[in-house]
C-alpha cells in the first residue's frame, strides 16, 4: 500500500484515516452531492447517530442503555445532544398541530380564542419538565438500584436518554388531541392512559438494563414501589404545571 498525504496536515500515512489528525484519505470535491450528503449528516449524524439511536431505544432500550454504559458508544447519538434535537423535533410538531386546531376553531368561532386548559406555557414547553426531572429521577433510581454496578452520573445518562422519549409520548398525545378535535370537537385529553403508557417503557427499559438474578418476592415488591415512585412525581410535575388536575383534589 502506497503512502498518502494528508490534505489536512500533510503528515505521511497508509490506510484509509490519517494517523495525525483522523481525516479521511479519500476527501471529495464539493459539488451539490456533497452538500446533499454533508448538510443531514452533520446534523443529525444519520449513518451512525440520531435515526440509530431513536430507533434501538425504541425496540430494545435496555439493551441499547447497556451497552452504550459499557463503551459501544461509537454508533449512538449523545445523549444531551440527543435529547435536545428530540425536543425540538416534536415541540415543532406539536406547534404546527396547535396552529392547524387554533386556525379551525377560528374559522367557526369568528373573534373568540380557543378554551382549553392545555394552553398553559409548561404544555406548550414540555421540554422544561422534562429537564428539570432528570436530576431528580436519576436520584431515585439510583436509590433504588444503588446495589447494581452503576453510580449516580450513570443513573442521569440512562434517565437523560429515557426523557428523551418522553417528548415522543407528548407528540402521540398531541396526535390523539388533534385528531380527536378534527372529530369531535373537543381538545379534552386524559393523561392517565399517557402516563401508563410510558411508565410500561420505562419499567421495561430498567427491567432489561439492571443485572437481575432472582424474580423474587421481594424483587417484585421492590419494582412495584420503584415504579409506583416514578410515576408520582411525574403525575406530580404534570400537577404542579397546570398540566393536568391535581391527583391530591
Amino acid at each position: 500500500m502506497s503512502t498518502i498525504i494528508c490534505k489536512n496536515c500533510d503528515a505521511h500515512f497508509k490506510g484509509k484515516f490519517c494517523s495525525n489528525c483522523g481525516q479521511a484519505f479519500n476527501v471529495k470535491k464539493i459539488n451539490a452531492s456533497y452538500l446533499l450528503h454533508d448538510i443531514p449528516h452533520s446534523i443529525f449524524h444519520i449513518d451512525k447517530g440520531f435515526f440509530y439511536t431513536l430507533w434501538h431505544l425504541l425496540i430494545n432500550p435496555g439493551k441499547t442503555l447497556k451497552e452504550y454504559l459499557e463503551g459501544k458508544r461509537v454508533k449512538h447519538f449523545k445523549p444531551f445532544a440527543f435529547v435536545v434535537l428530540l425536543s425540538t423535533i416534536c415541540t415543532i410538531l406539536v406547534k404546527v398541530m396547535d396552529k392547524l386546531i387554533n386556525l379551525k376553531y377560528a374559522k367557526e368561532h369568528p373573534g373568540y380564542i380557543i378554551d382549553s386548559t392545555y394552553q398553559n406555557y409548561f404544555a406548550k414547553y414540555p421540554t422544561l419538565i422534562i429537564f428539570a426531572l432528570i436530576p431528580i429521577l436519576s436520584l431515585i433510581t439510583w436509590i433504588f438500584f444503588k446495589k447494581e454496578k452503576y453510580n449516580y452520573w450513570e443513573h442521569f445518562l440512562v434517565n437523560t436518554y429515557l426523557a428523551a422519549y418522553l417528548n415522543i409520548f407528548f407528540l402521540l398525545l398531541n396526535i390523539y388531541r388533534s385528531a380527536k378535535y378534527f372529530i369531535t370537537d373537543t381538545t379534552s385529553v386524559g393523561y392517565i392512559m399517557f402516563v401508563i403508557l410510558f411508565m410500561s417503557y420505562y419499567s421495561y427499559a430498567f427491567d432489561m438494563l439492571m443485572p437481575f438474578r432472582n424474580r423474587t418476592l421481594s424483587f417484585i415488591i421492590k419494582m412495584v414501589l420503584f415504579i409506583g415512585t416514578i410515576t408520582l412525581v411525574y403525575i406530580t410535575a404534570f400537577s404542579l404545571s397546570g398540566m393536568m388536575t391535581p391527583w391530591w383534589s
